[in-house]
């Protein structure tokens, strides 16, 4: 299969559009379901990408930002067609999540304080806003008044947490990369975004698992940081 979607891309078309973002999908499915095993130290190849990489996303970022670059040829023809539902974020553009102001938001607003005066503050500024929009947008599917399938046709709740993957400015991505406690601090909070949906199969056990990973990595400085997070996934 990996080896048929790899020459289909070298000829991607209208015609076979639908199915290289299917099958891209559907392993972005398969990898997660699969590494949060691995996490559990099932892995028959410990030595291959440590956990720490793993749940921080050293294999699965890019395949989440690769659906977006598989897409992208041919977005107008996939919005068009039998899959246009799944191509559409609905009023993602228009969310404003200063207009939404509530208690779980203001634990994200409280963040911006441990970048001030760094010289990448800007980038996490735009990595902030674009995760308060993710909780926002998670909200419309979670039972607070919206009917989802009114809309949608279906509930794009566990789409929610993987908006901040593609929509995050690359250079933050690079910054998590590098490990910097800003950086981890952010995705501990997408760690618990993600942990609301631990229902979805191939999700469990993620949004804990990227805490506690970040839990050791910053240590004991960093951890008042991240107690929202911490306390959220049950670490304490």
């Amino acid at each position: 299969a990996l080896r048929g979607f790899q020459e289909a891309l070298s000829h991607v078309s209208d015609e076979n559009s639908e199915a290289l973002f299917i099958w891209s999908t559907l392993n972005l499915l398969y990898v997660f379901g699969i590494s949060g095993r691995l996490s559990d130290g099932l892995d028959p190849h410990p030595n291959s990408l440590s956990r720490k990489d793993r749940m921080l996303g050293v294999e699965w970022i890019p395949m989440v930002t690769g659906i977006r670059t598989v897409a992208k040829p041919t977005h107008k023809a996939l919005k068009d067609g039998r899959l246009g539902k799944f191509m559409t974020v609905g009023n993602w553009w228009e969310m404003d999540p200063d207009a939404n102001p509530n208690p779980e938001d203001q634990h994200l607003c409280d963040l911006q304080s441990c970048w001030d005066g760094t010289l990448d503050g800007s980038t996490y500024e735009e990595a902030l806003r674009i995760l308060r929009k993710c909780r926002l947008f998670m909200a419309r599917f979670s039972g607070n008044g919206m009917d989802p399938l009114e809309e949608a046709g279906f509930s794009r709740l566990w789409s929610g947490p993987l908006l901040f993957i593609i929509f995050a400015p690359q250079a933050y991505l690079t910054l998590l990369h590098q490990r910097q406690p800003p950086a981890l601090i952010l995705f501990a909070f997408f760690g618990a975004l993600l942990h609301e949906l631990d229902d979805y199969w191939f999700l469990e056990g993620w949004g804990r698992d990227i805490v506690e990973v970040i839990d050791d990595l910053l240590g004991s400085y960093w951890r008042p940081w991240i107690a929202w997070p911490s306390k959220v996934t049950g670490l304490c």
